[in-house]
């Protein structure tokens, strides 16, 4: 697991003034929002006597531990401590962790990591039809959701970019009569990559075969992802102008459980009448993956390339494997073998106060992998 990028903490619309338990990264944090309705993600465990503050409530704007009373603000700094009376100083070290947090798409963004404003990379920038959408735009209908996949996150990203697998996978598109690929080029883009592909069209079920005839051209279907999240959008071109787009932002629960958020866009069966439908067939979707992916072995990807065989169909999954030796390489992958060790240490992912101010802090950061040259990285 990667500290130092964005990943979707909540929906938007569950985030209120009552505090929202999360757990990212194998670590738990409180997501709330002020008075102003802005959001805000502190870490979780008070550093008095190891409270939940999620737990706890939202007072004028700060978050109060339900166990003492202390009360912290958006920027972690405790604010109040009702034990000591309301003349008291208070300690310098007392404060917890706080995150920056974006909206964006209907849901909570946190960026996990220590990096100033100016270093950190960008929320993805390509699902325009939901931006549009949001501002009163009818040509998409869109339903969201959440799936729990009981494998690695890296696992499951790389399967949402593996070209050949829907062939053999999926029941809705897949065609394993014909799951030859040929080689397609990736076009390596800023924080991610971007590939194309065409397959012979498949004969669809349900009310869908209303509209999505097999007497149509090749289905082309889009593929990029983006570091943030991870995020992958998949947009299929059924039978243009009739188009389908699944976005989905990929959050490490712990190293062995992940969260996958989606939404789901089409162009056509726009009626809410289609939603319940479409969104069981996205479910469907995420099930079969799960029924592959939550059993392959090793839990996580190799350490060295060579311990499996790739080959040219795998070229946007090798791509993320890059990115994601390239911040392993930068020294920030959690050490999830020693941070298990630990059984008696609450340790936090390091917020970028603590970048700016090292010193009176409570708990230590979590332990990370030391940065290594990247023909070293290994995920």
């Amino acid at each position: 697991m990667l500290i130092n990028t964005w990943y979707v903490a909540a929906e938007s619309a569950s985030v209120t003034t009552t505090p929202v338990g999360v757990r990212m990264l194998g670590q738990d944090f409180a997501v709330f929002r002020d008075k102003a309705g802005k959001a805000h993600c502190l870490s979780d465990v008070c550093i008095h006597r190891g409270g939940s503050l999620c737990r706890g409530k939202v007072v004028d704007g700060t978050m109060q531990c339900p166990y003492h009373g202390w009360r912290f603000n958006a920027g972690g700094e405790c604010v109040e401590i009702p034990s000591l009376g309301p003349d008291a100083a208070i300690p310098k070290r007392a404060r917890v962790d706080s995150y920056p947090v974006q909206e964006k798409y209907g849901w909570v963004w946190v960026f996990l990591g220590d990096l100033a404003d100016d270093e950190r990379p960008p929320l993805p920038d390509f699902y325009p039809e939901y931006e549009a959408f949001e501002k009163g735009a009818a040509e998409w209908r869109f339903v969201r959701g959440t799936y729990v996949f009981d494998a690695a996150w890296t696992r499951v990203v790389e399967n949402g970019l593996d070209n050949a697998h829907p062939f053999f996978v999926h029941q809705d598109f897949g065609n394993p009569d014909n799951p030859r690929i040929t080689p397609v080029e990736i076009q390596e883009r800023p924080f991610g990559s971007y590939s194309t592909r065409a397959q012979k069209p498949v004969e669809k079920r349900g009310v869908w075969a209303e509209k999505i005839t097999t007497d149509r051209p090749d289905v082309r279907t889009e593929l990029q992802y983006h570091a943030s999240g991870p995020t992958v959008r998949i947009q299929m071109h059924l039978r243009p102008p009739m188009s389908q787009i699944i976005v989905s932002a990929y959050t490490p629960i712990d190293d062995k459980q992940t969260l996958s958020w989606w939404i789901q866009g089409r162009n056509f069966f726009t009626d809410p009448k289609y939603d319940d439908d479409s969104r069981r067939r996205v479910l469907t979707v995420f099930q079969e993956d799960a029924n592959v992916v939550n059993h392959i072995k090793p839990v996580h990807v190799p350490p060295s390339l060579s311990a499996e065989l790739t080959i040219y169909p795998d070229a946007m999954s090798f791509s993320f494997r890059k990115m994601i030796k390239e911040y392993e390489a930068k020294g920030w992958r959690i050490d999830t073998k020693a941070m298990a060790a630990e059984d008696e240490i609450v340790r936090v992912i390091p917020s970028p106060a603590r970048k700016a101010d090292p010193k009176n802090w409570v708990m230590d950061p979590v332990l990370l992998r030391p940065a290594r040259p990247m023909s070293q990285a290994a995920e």
